[in-house]
């Protein structure tokens, strides 16, 4: 099984969200909203006996942490195929929750793996949205650097993007089924949803 847990988002952050995105002006691959969430730890293919273990575990994680006053706000991509609205306010708390869902593990968990910055992808760059990076350097060879992208009108346009406040009350683990879900993405299905009580 292929699992990771998230924090998703309420509807009307998500409706919220949806009204920005609608006005700008970029064709990149856009994450159904249905399938948004901010990852709190990836586990990639877990064998399904691990699961109930994985459970327990993540039963303990939500007694230990309580609820998240967060909002979204800003934008910015991971190199040029990826945009992402960035999590603003309780962004300590939240990593510190990603760090013991990804510690509840039950597989070993390599030491240079930590928590990335908290994000909710939103969008992928097409095939053929990338380009090579522009100029050359003084001895004409193509310059170094990050491939441009379709990626960045957008970015540009969600970066004063600011929504409303939200409290993250919960968690979940949730299977991922590559390539089954719209456009090619992934298709998500919640296994469980943890209520965040400490």
């Amino acid at each position: 099984m292929r699992l990771f847990t998230a924090v998703i988002p309420p509807k009307n952050v998500l409706n919220h969200l949806g009204l920005a995105i609608d006005g700008v002006p970029a064709s990149p691959r856009w994450v159904p909203r249905e399938s948004l969430h901010i990852t709190l730890a990836f586990y990639a293919d877990l064998p399904e006996g691990t699961i109930p273990e994985l459970r327990d575990e993540l039963s303990d994680v939500a007694r230990k942490h309580g609820p998240i006053d967060m909002r979204l706000r800003g934008a910015g991509s991971f190199g040029a195929r990826v945009l992402w609205i960035g999590v603003d306010g309780g962004t300590d708390a939240l990593k510190g929750l990603a760090t013991d869902c990804l510690a509840a593990s039950p597989r070993e968990v390599p030491e240079d793996v930590k928590p990335h910055r908290a994000h909710l992808t939103v969008a992928y760059a097409r095939a053929g949205q990338v380009r090579p990076p522009r100029g050359r350097d003084r001895w004409g060879k193509r310059a170094g650097g990050e491939p441009r992208s379709a990626l960045e009108p957008a970015a540009r346009a969600l970066s004063v993007y600011a929504g409303p406040d939200w409290t993250a009350d919960s968690f979940a683990l949730v299977e991922s089924y590559p390539g089954e879900g719209p456009q090619g993405g992934s298709r998500y299905e919640i296994v469980q949803t943890w209520d965040l009580e400490g």
